[in-house]
């Protein structure tokens, strides 16, 4: 990511922050589709850095002879971390901070979910090593 990408997230959430602030006490419901809408672009503006990360680490897997089954799991619980974390902020912002609660442990265990085929397969090396 650019120093320029950053500025212009950071500003995008500057103005957002503020138009939320100034609309809430007159109009909440339109303060918290500001904060939604503020989330959405910040989201789609780092998709395509996102993209060409995720590419190189590739990249980086294949020359290194490593499978991808093993960064998979933790790139999928990386994006439930993210879509939990903005998410729950936005209920938050709404004022149910119990259902942003819930959220964030359902993302938790759906983290752990993904994670169990990576988990097995540390197990099995574990066995092969110690075996040997």
């Amino acid at each position: 990511m650019t120093m320029e990408l950053i500025l212009s997230l950071s500003a995008i959430a500057l103005l957002g922050t503020v138009l939320a602030a100034l609309l809430k006490p007159s109009a909440p419901a339109v303060a918290v589709a500001v904060s939604l809408v503020s989330s959405l672009v910040l989201l789609y503006r780092v998709f395509d850095p996102l993209g060409q990360t995720f590419a190189s680490l590739s990249n980086f897997m294949a020359a290194a002879g490593l499978d991808g089954e093993l960064y998979f799991p933790v790139i999928k619980a990386v994006g439930i971390a993210v879509v939990v974390r903005v998410v729950s902020g936005l209920c938050r912002d709404a004022g149910q901070s119990a259902l942003g609660s819930k959220l964030e442990f359902s993302g938790a265990a759906a983290s752990i979910a993904v994670c169990i085929p990576l988990i097995e397969q540390v197990f099995e090396l574990m066995g092969s090593i110690l075996s040997s």
